[in-house]
């Protein structure tokens, strides 16, 4: 990478254009003579489907009339193996010096997979290929809004790794100047300063303006401008420069249209504010186009849009103030949903003995909306039943979704008494847990350390500092223990079904995963405390252990019974989400956990010469999503259709009012194999 090399990342809430504009941006640079490389962080990769064109963890050559583009899908589990092999010795080695497990212990702990692998292995893979050749520019299709802040935190968790692990090797360093007389630096030492420098150039690179740069995507939609609020705000507090803000698919003013009028006039009062919102920050406006773009000549043309957009849009210098929300009627914020309205098809989506209704997809496709909704109206129908509205998505959008301030506390929704809602925090869950199990691991460490001299100097700190240290999968991990808290009521009474809104397509993949993955964690764990408990004995922590195991067995049960869990898979007409929703049930197939049904999202009516365009590509493609959603699935489902509204709903009785229009397709509901 030459030192005029720059990072361009490109972030938002999923499904707002963000892969398509970062492709574009990147086509448009080489195509100005550069030499670009474009990077996909995001788990469930898109950047293949704008390109058109299969893709790798190795760079692919993209023909461009100049220049030179090259374009990586990361694998990060790849990433993270090939990382680890070159590096297991000397880890052994800290281990050796600094614990008292020995290298099947270690070897055993590497072996397993790890949560949250994109974020924590994402940005060294990063630079390892940015570095591989001389680069002009690199562009960075990121994961969607709380994963791509993950992922920008992790120099600070690469630092803390450091930390940890040259605690480890401190008490070896000063038996070595004590009785040796001095400290002779290895493989190991040179693990840590790898680790130390790694993390300062990439915390430098990510604040230095001169050669890093964000730009966030978003839609004229109360929903994406909130996110985009919080998200920029987050970024710029870490020292993240923020310079660009792109309005994507803002619709065109033309005819007498009802639909498009009133969608234009609703995206008119969202983007009014948004000079005062985003001050000092280019903005950017790209009209929507009548077909998702693909391939090298549908990007160029989003390239031009997008160079139109910066030349009519205007850096702002007013103040900052509260993003507006949804309008709304007067009274109609809290309203309960009209009783008797709601429709019967709900009985057949969530049939009694269904715990688990979660919404999973692309971002942006509405699934936040679609969950809030079918809540709200399972509640309505069921008065006597206990139903939770759960996000574990780390970008929280379930209370702008209701118009309801919500937090980590099960919160009432008004008018509904046995309809509760809960956006997940799961540092605030990290740190419960962690204080929990602090009196656990000091009884284990206090009787394996009993008599030693560098107890409190060297080994209690070490073991602190690796309780403190959150795991990258943070949200995928406590999502999984948040089930088995509100489904299998441990210590409390049980909910009989809990609505999960998942965060976007790859991380709710590895929530559904979790189970598995995290008992495969307990059983190393018990392993090691069984091979050494004439030392330290079991006591609670085996006990707690023991619980764990017991409740991810149970849950991962659950989760694969069609009669329990169902997952609503929502999309939009488009050829982008198509794709991933192919993937995504292909992925529940291999995890075996049942589609209930397939959600297709702002489906476009007949209207003006516009809408009757879109509404014939949106057929196609609904056409093409049906055949392979229903080879991908292995078994029947059923359709749902919801249509484009203007404004989008928000609000207790918008959501409800906007669930009422849902068409039910009653001949592709059929049981479950």
């Amino acid at each position: 990478m030459t030192p005029a090399a720059r990072f361009r990342f490109f972030g938002g809430k999923g499904g707002v254009g963000k892969t398509t504009t970062a492709a574009a941006a990147a086509l448009a640079a080489a195509e100005r003579g550069r030499r670009v490389l474009l990077v996909s962080t995001d788990p469930a990769h898109s950047l293949g489907d704008a390109l058109d064109r299969r893709l790798s963890a190795r760079p692919s050559r993209i023909a461009t009339r100049r220049g030179a583009l090259a374009a990586v899908e990361l694998d990060a589990d790849r990433a993270l193996e090939r990382w680890l092999a070159a590096r297991r010795r000397p880890l052994r080695t800290i281990a050796a010096r600094g614990t008292y497990l020995d290298e099947d212990d270690v070897d055993r702990l590497l072996a397993l997979s790890l949560p949250g692998v994109d974020e924590l292995i994402g940005l060294i893979e990063l630079h390892r290929l940015a570095t591989a050749a001389p680069r002009d520019e690199v562009v960075v299709d990121t994961a969607p809004t709380g994963h791509t802040l993950r992922l920008l935190a992790m120099p600070d968790t690469l630092a803390r790794i450091a930390g940890v692990l040259a605690d480890m090797l401190a008490k070896h360093q000063f038996l070595g100047e004590t009785l040796a007389g001095g400290h002779r630096r290895d493989a190991a030492d040179a693990l840590v300063a790898e680790l130390e420098g790694e993390a300062r150039a990439l915390y430098a690179l990510l604040r230095d303006p001169a050669r890093s740069r964000f730009t966030w995507v978003l839609l004229p939609e109360p929903l994406a401008v909130a996110e985009a609020r919080d998200g920029v705000r987050a970024l710029e507090e870490a020292g993240i420069k923020v310079d660009e803000i792109v309005v994507n698919r803002v619709t065109p003013v033309s005819g007498r249209c009802p639909l498009c009028t009133a969608r234009a006039a609703a995206e008119r009062e969202v983007m009014a504010p948004l000079s005062a919102l985003f001050p000092r920050r280019r903005l950017s406006f790209v009209p929507a186009l009548d077909r998702e773009p693909r391939g090298p000549a549908g990007l160029r043309g989003v390239g031009a849009a997008l160079a139109r957009g910066r030349a009519s849009g205007r850096t702002s210098r007013s103040g900052n103030p509260a993003v507006r929300g949804q309008p709304r009627k007067r009274g109609e914020r809290h309203a309960r949903p009209a009783t008797g309205d709601v429709p019967a098809w709900l009985d057949a989506l969530a049939p009694p003995g269904v715990r688990v209704l979660a919404f999973a997809g692309k971002g942006g496709v509405g699934k936040t909306s679609a969950a809030a909704a079918v809540g709200l109206a399972l509640a309505e129908r069921r008065p006597d039943a206990r139903i939770l509205v759960l996000s574990t998505d780390p970008a929280h959008s379930l209370g702008d979704a209701l118009g309801l301030p919500l937090g980590d506390d099960e919160r009432p929704v008004p008018g509904l008494p046995g309809l509760a809602a809960r956006e997940l925090d799961a540092t605030a869950a990290f740190a419960r847990r962690r204080e929990r199990y602090r009196a656990s691991v000091d009884e284990v460490f206090d009787a394996l350390l009993r008599g030693s001299r560098f107890d409190i100097a060297y080994d209690r700190d070490v073991v602190r500092e690796l309780i403190d240290l959150a795991p990258p999968g943070l949200d995928e991990l406590f999502g999984v223990l948040s089930l088995v808290d509100t489904v299998l009521g441990r210590g409390r009474q049980a909910y009989d079904v809990v609505v999960l809104d998942t965060a976007p397509t790859g991380h709710a993949l590895r929530l559904l995963a979790m189970p598995d993955a995290a008992l495969e964690w307990v059983h190393a764990l018990l392993a090691i405390l069984l091979k050494y408990r004439a030392v330290v004995g079991l006591g609670e922590l085996a006990s707690d252990l023991l619980d764990v195991a017991r409740d991810l067995r149970e849950l991962a049960a659950l989760l694969r019974d069609p009669a329990r869990t169902r997952v609503v898979a929502v999309t939009r007409p488009g050829a982008l989400p198509r794709l991933e929703t192919a993937r995504l049930v292909r992925g529940l197939r291999r995890l075996r956990i049942a589609v209930g049904a397939l959600l297709v999202n702002t489906v476009t009516p007949p209207g003006c010469r516009r809408c009757r365009r879109a509404a014939a590509v949106e057929r196609r493609e609904i056409a093409a999503l049906t055949a392979v959603v229903r080879s991908a699935a292995g078994r029947r489902y059923a359709m749902i259709s919801a249509p484009v509204e203007a404004p989008p709903p928000g609000g207790i009785a918008g959501l409800a009012r906007w669930l009422r229009r849902w068409r039910w397709d009653e001949r592709s509901q059929g049981g479950h194999e």
